[in-house]
């Protein structure tokens, strides 16, 4: 049997990881001052960077049904039985009930749609653990039993620059906004069950995440698990830090380094540092794969 793991761009941490592993990926759409724009193709993170400088607003949006069926149409045609398709977490976008609603009606038994419950790292986690298992001839039923459980043994952190982007998508009032970017405070971003939420503040975002390491390290150690840090034009000195820091740990472990996705860009604005922790693919490590 024939099978391809597909994707939305919101896994991506750099762009030549699927075209390696043959990995297909439909972009997601970014709506700037009404002008709508496909991630990777008539956009990328400079031009979202310039235009979130400029106070434009930002907007993420889903892509039209009609775009999804031509996508997998064209991806049928080359021969596949059978692909599996990773969403962005259901609890952040409507993407994976969209595409539920696509696979049911037009692929029947044929599309295979799964609600990664993350993003960035974490979802391509997913999504090169289902790869290397179909490789092995494993039931897909296994290998989607396998990622349930791996959706819930990982670590997310994402620490914003400032408070204006969160505010500019009404995450968080303006007042709020404001007090925080006056007295330099930075919310800590964490991934609970499947959405963003909005945990503790700091002024030193070095220093939180040297915290969050010294946490969970000990049942999260190198060995077991990816450490990948994700940047959206972030401070490349804190950065380079916090690769070190982890090498503290083990001075031969080679930290993942990658972008932010599109869309949480977005909604977290330059600037924006995140520190992902993910299980390692049947033991080995994203960059094997890259």
């Amino acid at each position: 049997m024939k099978i391809l793991i597909s994707a939305d761009t919101s896994c991506l941490i750099n762009y030549e990881i699927l075209k390696k592993n043959n990995i297909s990926s439909i972009p997601l759409n970014v709506i700037v001052d009404g002008i709508e724009y496909l991630d990777g193709v008539s956009i990328d993170h400079e031009k979202l960077k310039t235009y979130m400088l400029d106070n434009k607003v930002i907007k993420t949006s889903t892509p039209p049904p009609g775009v999804i069926i031509d996508y997998f149409e064209k991806l049928f045609e080359q021969g596949y039985d059978k692909i599996i398709h990773f969403t962005i977490s259901s609890k952040l976008s409507s993407m994976y009930s969209l595409f539920c609603n696509v696979a049911e009606e037009y692929f029947e038994n044929k599309l295979i749609i799964v609600d990664s419950y993350s993003g960035s790292a974490l979802m391509l986690s997913h999504m090169l653990y289902a790869k290397d298992e179909v490789e092995k001839g494993t039931d897909i039923n296994l290998i989607l039993e396998e990622i349930e459980k791996r959706k819930q043994d990982n670590y997310i952190w994402i620490i914003p620059k400032n408070l204006t982007s969160l505010k500019n998508g009404g995450r968080i009032s303006p007042a709020i906004a404001t007090m925080g970017n006056i007295l330099g405070l930075k919310p800590i971003l964490t991934f609970n069950d499947g959405q963003l939420e909005k945990g503790s503040m700091t002024r030193s975002m070095k220093k939180a995440f040297f915290e969050k390491i010294d946490e969970v390290y000990e049942s999260h150690p190198a060995s077991k698990y990816d450490y990948t840090v994700i940047s959206f034009d972030g401070d490349e000195n804190v950065v380079k830090m916090l690769k070190e820091y982890i090498n503290k740990y083990d001075e031969n472990y080679k930290v993942i380094e990658g972008f932010i996705p599109i869309n949480i860009c977005a909604h977290c604005g330059p600037g924006t540092i995140g520190l992902l922790v993910t299980p390692k693919i049947n033991s080995k490590s994203i960059n094997e794969f890259m």
